[in-house]
């Protein structure tokens, strides 16, 4: 087992189910110094530690490169072909949660610094490598090294999150309508592709705003409720005039991504059949996009509230997370020189596309507007799925892609 692979392995093994990131952190702060890099770490809490490290002249632009060390809950064991956490590689594909998000990913960003850090690349600039805490629940790590200043300066940003899937998907239906193309283009990109998966660089991800408001209402028996308040009435009237709102804003459209995606998640409210609700609650999950900026969504959202509040409701507002939306030009160096050296080593034609899902580029965007970001790296569409896995030859056709891309970014 070559280095890289037995890299990805020992990481594999080690449980960071959203925590205990700290062990991830020890490791590769070990392995880097092993090879002469230095590195800092940055802890959110003691047991959850993000690390940066950074080579180059500093004398140019900054190239971010964001992993994350937190994986999600491994599943069902009965489920999984084997041990969640062994790293069993079997056809030259690792098995076990986290291979493809994104433990692989980050160990690819590692790969790329270490090699051009022995091959004495000369780097007129920082390339920057940030592994992060939190990112599957809160983006924790990436705000906190954003409120450090590492994104401040940054210029691009790589993000290794998983862009790929098995090529024989681009048959299906669903696929292609995210594509935009029709049968004839995904079996043209079928045929162009000379490995066993397709990839994308998602240049553009939709951004979420997450809420729930609280209404506040005055218990009382089922057979007294003019003594009481019942919680549910104004939540229902908010409901209806947030649908309104939600109606108001559906043409709002971005060329990659689409439009706006507002769904009501949960609904709670009574204590009991009999009693008048004293209290009750709406949550709300909006996938937003940059036409529409976050904060305009939120003051109208607060508006709707102040009025009913004004005619008598008890509500209030609760913001879960705000995660700002991502769109990077096609036409920029990074894009370009993502998709031109990507297509070279990965041997296939490279789609451009726009996902519904974020990654941390939200908290260093919120930081620093002005970064290029692109969502490029080995790992396919069986992330957070029982049998997770990544393919080795594409783990290692990543490594050198982050090589020759920072090398031409920072040439």
């Amino acid at each position: 087992m070559d280095e890289v692979v037995q890299a990805l392995s020992d990481i594999i093994k080690l449980n960071t189910v959203n925590g205990h990131e700290k062990l991830v952190a020890d490791y590769l702060a070990d392995l880097l110094k092993q090879h002469g890099i230095d590195s800092r770490t940055y802890a959110y809490e003691p047991d959850r530690v993000s690390l940066v490290a950074e080579i180059g002249d500093g004398n140019g632009p900054v190239v971010g490169f964001d992993g994350h060390e937190d994986i999600v809950a491994l599943g069902d064991a009965a489920k999984w072909q084997v041990d969640a956490l062994s790293a069993t590689i079997k056809d030259n594909m690792m098995i076990g949660r986290g291979t493809s998000d994104m433990k692989s990913g980050l160990m690819a960003g590692v790969f790329a610094m270490i090699h051009l850090k022995e091959q004495n690349v000369p780097l007129h600039g920082t390339f920057r490598l940030m592994a992060t805490v939190g990112e599957e629940y809160g983006q924790y790590g990436a705000k906190q090294l954003s409120e450090e200043g590492f994104a401040k300066d940054l210029d691009t940003l790589i993000v290794g999150e998983p862009s790929g899937a098995n090529k024989q998907l681009l048959l299906q239906k669903q696929i292609q309508l995210m594509l935009q193309i029709n049968e004839d283009g995904a079996k043209k990109l079928l045929a162009a592709n000379q490995t066993g998966e397709q990839h994308f660089i998602e240049l553009a991800h939709k951004g979420s705003l997450t809420y729930t408001v609280h209404s506040k209402g005055v218990a009382a028996h089922s057979s007294m409720p003019e003594i009481g308040k019942n919680a549910i009435t104004p939540l229902m009237a908010f409901y209806q005039k947030e649908e309104d709102y939600f109606a108001s804003i559906k043409d709002y459209r971005n060329p990659v991504l689409g439009a706006i995606t507002p769904v009501v998640t949960m609904v709670k409210g009574g204590e009991q059949i009999n009693t008048v609700p004293a209290t009750a609650d709406l949550s709300v999950k909006i996938r937003t996009i940059p036409e529409l900026p976050n904060a305009d969504i939120t003051v109208a959202i607060k508006a709707i509230i102040a009025d009913l509040n004004a005619a008598g409701a008890d509500l209030t507002l609760e913001i879960h997370s705000d995660l700002r939306p991502m769109h990077t030009m096609e036409d920029t160096p990074l894009v370009q020189a993502a998709k031109e050296i990507g297509s070279t080593e990965l041997q296939q034609a490279l789609p451009l596309i726009g996902v519904p899902g974020g990654t941390d580029a939200s908290s260093f965007l919120a930081a620093n507007p002005d970064i290029d970001v692109i969502v490029f790296g080995p790992g396919n569409i069986t992330a957070h799925q029982v049998n997770e896995y990544v393919d080795l030859d594409m783990y290692h056709r990543f490594i050198t892609i982050y090589e020759k891309l920072v090398t031409k970014l920072l040439g």
